[in-house]
């Protein structure tokens, strides 16, 4: 069995000021993940190490940590892509709770900042199916990404996070654009004036690390373009109706 060095950050707040890194040495198996080695490492000599999983199959996002400076899901991560000497620390960008367990509301509370629920237009009839081809304009507009897992690693990784904590982020972005694009939605308007403010998508520097580490494969760098170039249209409309307006006065 493979010989794994671990430097894991170590912090608790009833005890420590900052984080601090402890080296490990662990036995795993040939094909055995990060989040393996981490319960090898809880098993054996770290018995009160804190982290998050559930699914274990790469789905639900709670496994996500930095390991050797990126955003990973730590449970589809396999060691020997990675090497045997790693370092594991928490999410970027929020606070740590324990070791590399972090507290997850200001990364929500950002989200829900961009109306991330489905509000359906009052005119549609609530008895019948909105239909939509797929050969259809609308299903390609809503088609064009893999569905988010919530994971965080846009969040985490995102350095204008780190400057602006105004900023909403990628992952409420890339939400905020499959909402808008729908036609089914009802709030298009009041959720492009949030996207277009001081703290949404023009916010952006396109630096495409959000992009970098999806573990979807999704592009929120690509879906911020859009969120910009409706908001432009959107504008450039608005003015050309009240240049309209005024000279049919």
């Amino acid at each position: 069995m493979p010989k794994v060095t671990l430097s894991v950050a170590r912090f608790a707040p009833e005890t420590d000021q900052t984080p601090r890194f402890e080296e490990y040495q662990v036995d795993v198996s040939a094909k055995a993940s990060v989040l393996d080695a981490l319960f090898a490492l809880q098993r054996g000599a770290t018995p009160d190490l804190a982290f998050r999983f559930s699914c274990r199959v790469g789905m639900c996002g709670s496994c996500a940590m930095v390991v050797n400076g990126r955003e990973q899901l730590t449970c589809s991560t396999l060691v020997k892509d990675v090497g045997t000497h790693l370092r594991i620390e928490p999410l970027r960008n929020l606070p740590v709770v324990r070791d590399l367990a972090v507290e997850l509301k200001p990364f929500f509370d950002s989200y829900n900042r961009t109306l991330p629920y489905f509000t359906p237009r009052p005119e549609l009839d609530q008895n019948e199916f909105y239909r939509m081809p797929h050969s259809s304009k609308e299903w390609k507009a809503l088609n064009h990404q893999p569905q988010c897992i919530d994971c965080g690693a846009c969040y985490s990784s995102c350095t204008l996070v780190t400057l602006n904590k105004r900023y909403v982020g990628p992952m409420a972005l890339n939400r905020a654009l499959t909402l808008m694009v729908d036609p089914r939605d009802g709030r298009h308007e009041e959720r492009l004036a949030i996207v277009s403010g001081e703290s949404g998508a023009f916010r952006c520097h396109t630096l495409g690390s959000c992009r970098d580490v999806c573990p979807r494969g999704i592009s929120p760098t690509h879906s911020i373009e859009r969120l910009k170039r409706l908001s432009f249209f959107d504008g450039m409309r608005s003015i050309f109706s009240g240049f309209l307006s005024d000279k049919r006065k």
